[in-house]
């Protein structure tokens, strides 16, 4: 599988492996990719590729008289079209989505690989409380690629091309510690104290798992502890501000099973609760992710304690377990901070894309050409025809309109969909469509046959029109 982008103009496209890189204390994952160009529009110039990191930290409905609540940053940048005689030599190493795409495109394609620095932060999305549909706050990566005659031409829109790209931490190693808090409180204006306990299940939670808590109180005061709370809260340390700090409520229960737990008395309970984005009061970090329905955010620790990036937007979770005996000095609360992250790789597909069948239909002809969830099963034979009364005499035969030649259809749209058709590919943070395409052998000249045969099997029907996007057929 394989992601690909075209320019508005169809004169440039790039094939990139995956949309979401790791960073790791020795170095970023690499972002491997082959560009296409037609020669014969870009003649004398030059193609450029740039890996820009985006902060933005304000809303872009408040930017008045050219003021940018944005900052951004080239991390690399390197000239992909023509290629300088001084990166011929580290072309020879290609991967094995490189080696296959190169072949298969011919002449005009051209590896390429972006390096990341380490000290980059991991991507990271704010949704403010308001209602809010601008350019993503936060920390963004996108790939840029463009033709110009220098690396400082301004790019037009026509003729280059944005992809969005992620950066995130993985957890490395196993904990085999238990988060554990414990408190004693003495009361105000009671004797003896109340002593509270908790602990986690894990240290490490993915993502759409359930937090367990195990509580355990012993009240050896004077007072009845009327009820029990249970938060899940996400903190949030933006380090550009000295007060860009602030909390949400991911998740809560409130109980009082077994409650009040009177003088002298023990209880031990287990909670669950399942961290979720909600109705929220402050900013709330989420995953950036290529749609508007997004998760929420992993935890970003610091590599280094020390160090404190400028565009680095810190996350971390903590549970909070509260005990309340009266109105007055009642409170006994306890903080078991955890973890929010991925323990391996997640295929980009799984996590930004609609999920596409792999597995081939059974038949034959047209049908198999179709995509797969597309391709109709063969009509069963009937076992037991039943004889059909007072037929009517057939009518003439209607001649059949000739097959629209391939000239008719029109290169596909990039940000399109046709009324009534399938649902819209995934869409781009940045605008724009990403398409996923096969990699295997054949190449135009496979698109073409499989566009013409797929219009005859459909007759009349415009369903795969000019803005359609058609999966490429080996």
């Amino acid at each position: 599988r394989v992601f690909k982008k075209t320019a508005p103009n169809g004169k440039i496209t790039v094939y990139v492996e995956r949309r979401e890189l790791v960073i790791r204390e020795e170095g970023n994952q690499p972002l491997h990719g082959v560009l296409f160009v037609d020669t014969n529009y870009v003649k004398d110039r030059k193609v450029f590729g740039q890996f820009v990191l985006t902060f933005r930290y304000g809303r872009e409905d408040e930017e008045v008289m050219g003021l940018r609540f944005c900052n951004e940053a080239c991390l690399q940048a390197q000239q992909l079209w023509p290629v300088p005689e001084e990166e011929r030599q580290e072309l020879k190493t290609l991967t094995p989505l490189q080696d296959t795409l190169v072949k298969r495109l011919g002449t005009g394609a051209v590896p390429f690989t972006f390096t990341v620095s380490s000290l980059a932060p991991p991507s990271v999305t704010l949704l403010p409380a308001r209602t809010y549909l601008g350019a993503p706050i936060g920390t963004n990566y996108d790939l840029r690629i463009f033709v110009g005659e220098t690396a400082e031409d301004k790019p037009h829109k026509r003729s280059s091309i944005r992809m969005g790209v992620k950066l995130y931490q993985l957890c490395t190693g196993e904990e085999r510690a238990l988060p554990y808090a414990a408190a004693s409180k003495q009361l105000l204006l009671a004797e003896g104290q109340v002593e509270l306990e908790a602990t986690l299940d894990k240290a490490v939670y993915e993502r759409g798992e359930e937090v367990t808590v195990s509580v355990s109180v012993s009240n050896h005061s004077s007072r009845n502890v009327r009820r029990i709370k249970i938060l899940v809260v996400q903190y949030v340390d933006v380090a550009m501000f000295s007060n860009g700090k602030f909390k949400n409520i991911v998740a809560s229960q409130d109980s009082t099973e077994g409650c009040p737990i009177t003088s002298g008395a023990a209880l031990a309970r287990q909670f669950s609760l399942h961290p979720a984005r909600g109705v929220i009061k402050n900013w709330i970090a989420l995953e950036e992710f290529y749609d508007r329905e997004s998760a929420l955010a992993s935890t970003v620790s610091r590599l280094d304690a020390q160090e404190r990036n400028v565009f680095a937007i810190y996350v971390s979770y903590y549970v909070k377990v509260k005990l309340f005996t009266s109105a007055i000095g009642g409170e006994v609360s306890v903080k078991v901070p955890f973890k929010l992250m991925r323990r391996s790789t997640v295929d980009d597909a799984e996590t930004n894309t609609s999920p596409v069948s792999e597995t081939v239909p059974e038949c034959s002809g047209v049908a198999a050409l179709l995509p797969s969830h597309e391709a109709k099963p063969l009509p069963q034979p009937m076992t037991d025809p039943q004889p059909v009364a007072d037929p009517q005499p057939m009518a003439d035969p209607q001649p059949v309109a000739d097959p629209q030649p391939m000239a008719d259809l029109q290169p596909m749209a990039d940000s399109q969909q046709e009324a009534g058709g399938d649902p819209a590919p995934p869409q781009d943070e940045v605008g724009g469509a990403v398409e996923i395409d096969k990699v295997g052998g054949g190449g135009p000249a496979v698109v073409d046959s499989c566009l013409r045969l797929c219009r005859l099997c459909l007759g009349s029907s415009n369903r795969w029109g000019a803005d359609h996007y058609v999966p490429v057929h080996v």
